[in-house]
């Protein structure tokens, strides 16, 4: 044996060394990637309760998490949706992903689809293969023109109270991998102090709007409306872009009020504030400027495009179905005053006093109608 050793020139004892210190470096070298991993993910996440809580808007706070979330489980989208307490659905906050904008059209009850499943059991899901899970929803995908393979979706909850639910989907690397519990593990660490911070900047930008926002119809107040109108006109001075300021006073309120109840009254006002808010594109503002008063910002519009805008409305006021709504049956128009920067007035006092002297030509004469400040 001994002669056989020498002949072949190996050593055995040597051998078995070799393979034993082989697995002891293979298996250092696994703690130290493993280490180094652990290392960065408590690097990320000291950046996320320090900075995250730091914004205080709501979109600045996701922003920043997803970023953190992606740099450390791969995917090629994601989606974070809030829960809406007043209708008790799902819709979505922010998502990146091909035609994600689309997005916006869903709301999902609690229980519908993956994300709904997850808030309404309250726990985590791994979803292998989304075409076979009983609560994926196809819809999405056909909407988006995105094809789904895998999921990873966890409640958003902070102080015991879930505020909605965070999705990675289709894990990068091989068309086969699926996440793991590692992925798993990694995006809760992160999402618990992710969702205080997000909590906080809702609360911050609630508590924001409440002495920027009208109690009873929830349109812009006064000062919001002096503050933007403010902005507006420095951005077209910038640009080089008119700008309209629409105001309108309600024709025949005082007699619903005086005939059927203050009750009936601020009903009226609520309708009267969703048919303006409905009317106008999402850069435009509506404002209650006081009583049935009321007064909008148009970006970018001249006086023809707010005629238009003016005229539209000034129907729809005119021609609401109220009695289906109030159960009374009463008569209402608006009077319509328009004013245009720069032609009328380059600051807020002087737009708003134009637009509202000439609402008052037309109060004072046909009334429902519309008129453009000279």
């Amino acid at each position: 044996m001994t002669k056989a050793t020498k002949k072949s020139g190996r050593n055995p004892l040597h051998h078995r060394r070799c393979k034993s210190e082989d697995k002891s470096s293979e298996k250092v070298k696994c703690l130290a990637e493993e280490l180094h991993s652990k290392s960065e993910q408590l690097r990320l996440l000291s950046e996320v309760i320090r900075t995250a809580n730091s914004y205080l808007e709501p979109d600045a706070v996701i922003n920043f998490i997803m970023e953190r979330i992606r740099h450390l489980v791969e995917c090629q989208a994601w989606s974070l949706l809030l829960l809406d307490e007043e209708s008790n659905q799902l819709y979505f906050k922010a998502a990146l992903g091909e035609k994600s904008d689309k997005l916006s059209e869903i709301r999902l009850k609690i229980g519908e689809g993956v994300a709904g499943k997850a808030v309404e059991t309250g726990q985590p899901m791994i979803v292998d293969d989304a075409q076979k899970c009983p609560y994926f929803n196809p819809e999405i995908d056909r909407l988006t023109n995105f094809k789904t393979r895998n999921i990873l979706a966890v409640p958003l909850k902070a102080r015991g109270k879930i505020i909605g639910a965070f999705e990675i989907i289709n894990k990068k690397g091989k068309s086969e991998d699926s996440f793991t519990e590692k992925d798993l593990e990694t995006v809760m660490l992160f999402l618990e102090p992710a969702a205080i911070a997000l909590e906080n900047a809702m609360l911050f930008q609630k508590t924001k709007e409440l002495t920027l926002i009208d109690d009873l119809t929830h349109l812009f107040n006064t000062r919001y409306l002096y503050q933007s109108l403010k902005s507006e006109i420095s951005r077209g001075k910038r640009y080089g872009y008119p700008l309209a300021v629409i105001f309108l006073d309600l024709d025949g309120f005082k007699a619903v009020n005086d005939i059927n109840g203050h009750l009936v009254g601020s009903a009226t006002l609520k309708i009267v504030a969703k048919i303006l808010k409905d009317g106008i594109r999402n850069v435009d503002i509506a404002a209650r400027y006081g009583g049935d008063e009321f007064t909008l910002i148009l970006p970018n519009t001249d006086a023809e495009g707010a005629k238009v805008v003016a005229e539209r409305l000034r129907s729809k006021i005119e021609n609401h179905p109220y009695e289906e709504d109030l159960g009374v049956k009463i008569k209402l128009s608006a009077s319509f005053g328009i004013a245009i920067f720069p032609q009328n007035g380059d600051n807020p006092e002087v737009l708003i006093q134009k637009a509202d002297q000439a609402m008052y030509k037309v109060k004072e004469t046909t009334k429902n109608a519309i008129c453009v400040s000279d």
